[in-house]
């Protein structure tokens, strides 16, 4: 459920926004906003307050409160990054390249989103600027509570409607390294992946460019060569990859769309006598470089450095006033050791 204070906002932006509060014209009083919303004066204030230092409202002693003219909600006074902090997190390499955010004017404040739920819009007011690093779809009721009561907000790497969004293009990105894993005429790939899920949302849409890429350029997945592998357990992994490779007709190249299983990966493919670069080469979506570039390990990296630039520009837009679209999509940085 919204908070008083912010349903007041939402009310009250809205009818700006459809005209029914023009320009110059006075809102309804504290009392009848009291009345209407059965809510104290003092939630009342903090409401008109956020709103005013929005820059949609302005107040004259005496007088009341009357509509701002346009452009509304221009002044960002402090930007709101909402991660997580554990070394040991997904979300924290995509925090680390936030740090050093060079947009000195404007305020940060660091959020644990672990600590949000979907009634935690009072964390939130007007002129403020969101940045979502990694979102859950559970926190979309949130984001949409906050898109109406106009506070700008960026997704990192999700995509979710009409959000603005920073993310990886994974059809580029893997028409770039599919290709260079399949550089010498091989033809047949195998895939170890993990399946869609609300924990990996972007998975489905990495897959779909993987088979379109592989249709694009005549490359197959044989029967038995398609692996689903959802659990850390390294057994259940081990048991797989011996699998795999115990016909004469194993494969030579391999895509994991996801790189928690590459590692062992790579050493049951030791323990099998199968040198990487020699009798098999691997092709892997990471997030970081998770080991020394080597000769037949292909690594598609998330441009950090890309996604920080742009952080800086979406700020930059949104301080000068911008409320347009804002969506950018950045090819993976192709690591190789060759």
């Amino acid at each position: 459920m919204k908070t008083k204070t912010a349903s007041i906002e939402q009310y009250i932006i809205s009818r700006i926004n459809s005209g029914e509060f023009p320009p110059d014209s006075r809102i309804p009083s504290q009392f009848k906003l009291m009345q209407q919303f059965n809510c104290s004066r003092i939630i009342v204030q903090r409401a008109l307050k956020h709103l005013s230092d929005a820059g949609f409202l302005q107040s004259s002693r005496g007088s009341g409160t009357f509509v701002r003219r346009g452009p509304y909600g221009n002044t960002l006074k402090e930007l709101v990054i909402v991660s997580e902090f554990a070394e040991n997190s997904p979300v924290y390499p995509f925090s680390g390249f936030l740090f050093n955010l060079n947009i000195p004017d404007i305020p940060i404040r660091w959020v644990n989103k672990q600590f949000l739920s979907r009634t935690s819009e009072r964390f939130f007011v007007p002129g403020q600027a969101v940045i979502w690093v990694l979102p859950a779809e559970s926190q979309i009721m949130l984001m949409d509570q906050l898109c109406q009561r106009g506070i700008p907000q960026l997704l990192i790497n999700r995509d979710y409607g009409n959000f603005n969004s920073i993310c990886t293009d994974h059809r580029a990105s893997i028409a770039e390294g599919l290709p260079q894993l399949l550089r010498d005429g091989e033809k047949e790939v195998a895939v170890i992946t993990p399946s869609p899920s609300t924990k990996i949302p972007y998975m489905a849409d990495r897959l779909l460019a993987f088979y379109e890429e592989c249709f694009r350029i005549g490359a197959t997945i044989p029967p038995g060569w398609l692996i689903k592998q959802d659990s850390d357990d390294i057994k259940e992994l081990n048991s797989k990859v011996e699998k795999l490779f115990s016909s004469k007709h194993f494969p030579r190249k391999i895509f994991l769309p996801h790189e928690r299983f590459l590692t062992g990966f790579i050493l049951c493919a030791t323990r099998l006598n199968l040198t990487l670069g020699k009798d098999y080469e691997v092709l892997v979506f990471a997030q970081k470089q998770l080991m020394p570039p080597d000769a037949g390990l292909f690594m598609l990296h998330q441009p950090m450095e890309g996604f920080r630039d742009g952080v800086e520009e979406f700020v930059k837009r949104t301080a000068a006033g911008s409320r347009g679209p804002f969506q950018l999509r950045l090819k993976a940085v192709l690591v190789n050791g060759e």
